[in-house]
């Protein structure tokens, strides 16, 4: 057992974003949508399972969208364990936001975003999407079946920025709004674990496997 195991029945889960896409290179909203990994992207996906190897898994398992499901099976490869798709990590719905461009969308839908400002957690995207207490029921019951799966051991989950975002304010508990001003690069791991009963961050964003070109 190497210093990265857990012991004492607790679980760790090192959150992967996916690798870079076409829509993240022209500032598009996906949610629910999907774009191809660039390039680059599959450049960093390498990079971040070559960077996985130092530990022992238990299990990869991933949101099935494609961008996902792409970068968890370039994971997958390297440990020869199937991924178990898993649709409460998929990104948020963004609603009609979906496909449109960051800047277009800000200047077109100034109303949603100055609601989603007014209502917090609580706003749901118009056009079927979802709110943020949506994504933090599903992530927290992600964490508790986790924890009861997987005790001793170390995992991959591979998500998205948007997700991530609400899982640490889920765990920390800081002002929901604080959530849009936190960095989650392509392919950054996050790691979580549990103790206790508790969950504890133990890293945020970690992107120590990405050459400076990448």
């Amino acid at each position: 057992m190497t210093s990265q195991e857990t012991t004492n029945g607790d679980v760790r889960v090192l959150f992967v974003r996916h690798g870079e896409t076409e829509a993240n290179v022209e500032h598009r909203y996906m949610g629910q949508s999907d774009s191809p990994l660039t390039p680059m992207g599959i450049a960093q996906v390498e990079a971040v399972a070559r960077r996985l190897s130092q530990y022992r898994l238990g299990a990869i398992y991933s949101s099935d969208l494609g961008r996902a499901a792409n970068t968890s099976m370039i994971i997958s490869r390297a440990y020869k364990l199937p991924v178990i798709d898993d649709r409460r990590l998929r990104e948020r719905h963004a609603g009609l936001l979906q496909g449109q461009l960051q800047a277009d969308a800000r200047i077109k839908y100034a109303n949603v975003f100055a609601e989603i400002a007014r209502a917090g957690a609580g706003y749901v995207f118009p056009g079927g999407g979802e709110s943020g207490l949506q994504i933090e029921r599903r992530m927290a019951s992600f964490l508790d079946e986790m924890r009861m799966k997987h005790p001793d051991e170390t995992i991959v989950a591979v998500t998205h920025g948007g997700v991530l975002r609400v899982l640490l304010w889920h765990v920390l508990g800081f002002p929901y709004e604080s959530i849009f001003r936190l960095r989650c690069d392509n392919t950054s791991i996050s790691a979580i674990s549990s103790s206790e009963g508790e969950w504890i961050v133990e890293s945020w964003n970690d992107t120590a496997h990405l050459p400076l070109e990448l």
